[in-house]
């Protein structure tokens, strides 16, 4: 199984390509490094100033991380109809045998 440096720095690759300027966390020792405790990656689009987090992990585990972000929502009370409207959230599943991701938009 890949760790989750190497498949981080193969999604900002990705991004890069598409000319997305993209930010994560510092690893710490015993320290949570999520943005918000969900998400890995936040990026912009240098051109229009879109902005997306990105959830990623395994394709294993793709059910189990959407359920996480859509409970956040639910218990930080953001409605779904404020997140199709300003949130771009995107969940990123690494195929380790295809060397691909497989992206979820989820909302």
């Amino acid at each position: 199984m890949p760790k989750e440096s190497e498949i981080r720095k193969k999604a900002v690759e990705i991004l890069g390509k598409k000319k997305f300027l993209c930010w994560y966390p510092a690893k710490v020792k015993f320290k949570q490094n999520d943005i918000f405790g969900i998400f890995d990656l936040i990026c912009c689009q240098k051109k229009t100033a879109k902005i997306k987090f990105i959830q990623l992990t395994t394709l294993s585990n793709l059910s189990a991380r959407k359920k996480k972000i859509k409970n956040f929502f639910k218990k930080n009370r953001i409605s779904q109809k404020s997140q199709k409207n300003s949130l771009n959230i995107e969940l990123w599943g690494w195929d380790k045998r295809y060397k691909i991701f497989k992206m979820i938009k989820i909302s």
